[in-house]
């Protein structure tokens, strides 16, 4: 809770947000309020490397977490289930741990660069519905303040395509 007092566990804090829970930014990058400025000041980046995802039945350990510290990368724990998407170099140390994890790996991490408040709707839906018409398959990591997908390597030329239509005045990276 904003006053200082913690929340009953299983509570939630609906207040609305303040000026002290605003998206992280910088004067030079503000963060986009609508999905028109989101649009309008996006360009993407690929992330260097490959990806995998991995899922596995287990609560997560300290190695796990300890994979995540060559960012990015992302840890999600529901449903029995932990997945982690980390960097394909992390692979063999998780495997030799975990051998009876099911791995998705060759993926590219796409980091759209513009801040976003937490305002702005329709974002994702806009850039994955434009992704799905074009039959690409893909996961998406939310951040605080910027979105990610993730694609495996082989639909990476069709993925240019359509971010490229999407974002026509972006400078390519």
């Amino acid at each position: 809770m904003r006053d200082g007092r913690s929340a009953p566990a299983g509570s939630f804090d609906l207040d609305p947000p303040t000026p002290s829970s605003a998206v992280m930014h910088d004067d030079a990058h503000p963060a986009a309020e609508s999905l028109d400025a989101a649009l309008a000041a996006m360009r993407y980046e690929l992330e260097p490397g490959r990806f995998a995802l991995a899922g596995f039945p287990e609560p997560p350990t300290s190695e796990d977490l300890v994979l995540l510290e060559g960012a990015p990368g992302q840890l999600i724990r529901e449903g029995g289930e932990t997945t982690l998407l980390v960097a394909e170099v992390q692979l063999d140390a998780l495997r030799r741990r975990r051998p009876h994890a099911r791995v998705e790996d060759g993926l590219v991490w796409i980091r759209f660069v513009a801040p976003m408040s937490w305002e702005v709707v329709g974002f994702l839906a806009k850039v994955t519905g434009s992704l799905a018409a074009a039959g690409v398959p893909l996961g998406a990591v939310c951040g605080f303040s910027r979105d990610h997908l993730f694609v495996h390597e082989r639909y990476l030329a069709q993925v240019r395509e359509v971010l490229d239509a999407l974002f026509p005045d972006a400078p390519r990276t």
